[in-house]
């Protein structure tokens, strides 16, 4: 719409923006509705001078010398100021107006538009603190975005990209190939499968974990992850968008979490050897020293029942001679519970298989064992085996309701495998982690550890009403 299709022309009553015409002084001489609603004034007030008045007085002088200036330069007039309302808000405004010419050439008004910025102000504030909350968010995780042009070759870096000298500062645009070798060479091949992988499709998001090489010449671990955000109409992936996030502090607290594990696994094995050596000698004494003493005891016991000194001895004697038979079988029994005196007289195989005689008798369990010979052990691997044999076959007593269980003993070359096998009731997955978890002692987790501490392997096989198979298999040694 110009200057001459409205001149002298009533104003339209509904309009996006404000119309006004005014003359060479800025007077204001007609206006549509829109303008009043804008700076919230009626009409009337508006007219003439009323909207200089209605100017936020910050803004008051500049405007008036801009109107001047352009009314000077025989040119339009465009300014953004703000109207301070009759209630004290305030609304940013855009003014662009055109000149009005008589016949000499010299403006004799204006008819221009007023246009309120208020929700686009808004909306760029809103984009404003988004984008300030991002970089916050970017700083505060050490984190930097990048987006591949796939076709040029060309990465765009966020600020926050770690930089080295001579990158540009900021917002850097780089070739792939020079990112290419700041991944570790280690690394490469492997971030390479990944983002084929994500660009032929296979999986929905490209992520890998991998050390960068920062300015200062040092390694730092990195995420990354990104997507194909754009494909052309064949599929061909185009532009792929992500970040990376620095993980160096996480790595390093996983690797000494690791090492803390290792060490802490080390120790549990060492005090479980340990334990196994007091045992051992709590046993000892017990059959060298407790069960002579009762051997003597049951000895003269006798001696004396055959002598028959008084006629009451006899009866007497046999009531002590009892008690003292049964504290020698309980002796004997706390002496193999301790630790098992065949172990270390003849040996694994013969140990495995006077365990599951004397567990078979108590429980009713059939127990059938299998080996092919004594295997070549140390000690302290024959001792740790022997009690993990004895948690597996008294897990089988207790909780496996199994009419049948076996165990056997082969070694393969320069390893030995135990297997222990029962048809009871078994369990499901959720009650394998329980045992796992809760077992306690010198449980399954624990043979898990044992046998990992060993360089070798524990395995678990169940299932609801189809028995139970474990399977240790460890370095001879």
């Amino acid at each position: 719409m110009s200057a001459e299709d409205i001149q002298g022309k009533p104003f339209p009553s509904v309009s996006p923006v404000g119309l006004f015409h005014a003359d060479r002084a800025g007077r204001s001489l007609a206006v549509n509705a829109r303008v009043c609603e804008i700076a919230g004034l009626a009409p009337d007030t508006f007219l003439g001078e009323g909207w200089v008045r209605a100017l936020h007085p910050d803004d008051r002088e500049r405007v008036l010398k801009e109107w001047r200036q352009a009314t000077q330069e025989v040119r339009g007039f465009e300014s953004e100021f703000r109207f301070r309302r009759p209630g004290g808000a305030v609304v940013h405004v855009l003014v662009q107006a055109l000149p009005e010419r008589d016949a000499h050439g010299r403006i004799s008004g204006f008819v221009g538009a007023v246009t309120d910025l208020s929700r686009h102000l808004e909306v760029q504030k809103e984009l404003r603190a988004n984008q300030e909350r991002v970089e916050l968010a970017l700083l505060a995780a050490t984190e930097g975005c990048w987006d591949w042009d796939i076709a040029t070759g060309a990465v765009r870096l966020s600020p926050h990209w770690y930089p080295r000298p001579g990158d540009p500062p900021g917002a850097a645009q780089l070739p792939v190939h020079a990112l290419i070798q700041r991944i570790h060479p280690e690394d490469r091949s492997r971030v390479r499968e990944c983002m084929a992988t994500h660009l032929e499709g296979r999986t929905p998001l490209y992520e890998s974990e991998h050390r960068l090489l920062t300015g200062s010449g040092t390694w730092r671990w990195n995420l990354q992850r990104g997507r194909v955000v754009e494909r052309d109409a064949a599929g061909k992936p185009l532009r792929v968008v992500g970040v990376g996030i620095d993980i160096e502090q996480r790595k390093q607290a996983e690797a000494e979490s690791g090492l803390r594990g290792k060490q802490l696994r080390r120790l549990a094995l060492q005090l479980a050897l340990a334990q196994e050596r007091e045992r051992r000698r709590i046993a000892a004494g017990l059959h060298d020293e407790v069960g002579q003493i009762l051997a003597v005891a049951r000895a003269k016991l006798g001696r004396l029942m055959e002598i028959g000194a008084r006629g009451d001895v006899p009866g007497g004697a046999g009531e002590i001679r009892a008690l003292v038979d049964r504290a020698i079988a309980e002796t004997r029994a706390l002496t193999f519970e301790l630790s098992s005196p065949v172990l270390h007289e003849l040996g694994l195989a013969a140990a495995v298989e006077s365990l599951c005689e004397r567990l078979g008798k108590e429980s009713g369990v059939q127990f059938r064992v299998e080996t092919d010979g004594e295997p070549e052990l140390g000690e302290d691997v024959r001792t740790l085996l022997y009690r993990a044999v004895r948690v597996l076959c008294q897990n089988v007593v207790r909780h496996a309701r199994a009419p049948h269980a076996e165990v056997r003993l082969h070694t393969d070359g320069d390893r030995i495998r135990i297997v222990v096998a029962d048809d009871g009731e078994g369990f499901d997955a959720c009650e394998q982690a329980r045992l796992f978890d809760k077992s306690g002692g010198f449980g399954l987790f624990a043979l898990r550890e044992m046998c990992a501490q060993v360089g070798g392997r524990f395995e678990i096989e169940s299932a609801a009403g189809k028995g139970t198979r474990a399977v240790l298999n460890v370095p001879l040694g």
